[in-house]
């Protein structure tokens, strides 16, 4: 129970400091790369800074912490799209399509993936694929997260080594 000499930041630290990590992990699974996952991880504990007051203690802080998250990263997302839509074709600076070779490799992924067992086949499908996240993926499979974690990691040693035969 914090005392009356207690700063508000102080309360905060003490209540997010425990679940950055596990926030830092869900950013990275959001975003797919580790200095968006930052970047989100900081516009999420900024805004939850400024709006601390809101949350009920006895709620799930873990929970409040990641739609809020969730939320940041939409938002981007949807900036984003916004930006694109918007931008004149002159200014386009992105691929032009997929190559042969691009097309090839992708080809021989797909056939890898097929070879894989259905629990594998499932675990790249929904996570790797559709970039589920892996709470999602957990809750939609119904197996615990770590689960998710040792299966989509098999899983991708095993695309591994089908793709090097």
């Amino acid at each position: 129970m914090p005392s009356e000499s207690t700063s508000p930041r102080q309360v905060f630290e003490d209540h997010v400091g425990p679940v950055i990590g596990d926030l830092r992990r869900y950013a990275r699974s959001l975003t797919r790369n580790p200095t968006d996952a930052d970047d989100l991880l900081q516009d999420t504990l900024t805004r939850a800074y400024v709006k601390f007051r809101l949350w009920e203690p006895g709620t799930n802080l873990v929970a409040w912490l990641v739609v809020m998250m969730r939320r940041i990263y939409l938002s981007g997302l949807s900036s984003l799209r916004a930006r694109a839509r918007t931008a004149p074709i002159e200014e386009w600076t992105g691929s032009h399509g997929p190559n042969q070779d691009l097309a090839v490799e992708l080809q021989e992924v797909a056939l890898g993936i097929r070879k894989l067992s259905r629990t594998h086949r499932r675990m790249i499908r929904v996570v790797a694929i559709r970039e589920t996240p892996y709470g999602e993926a957990a809750d939609r499979l119904k197996v615990p997260v770590g689960t998710v974690r040792s299966r989509l990691g098999r899983a991708r040693n095993q695309l591994k080594s089908v793709l090097a035969r």
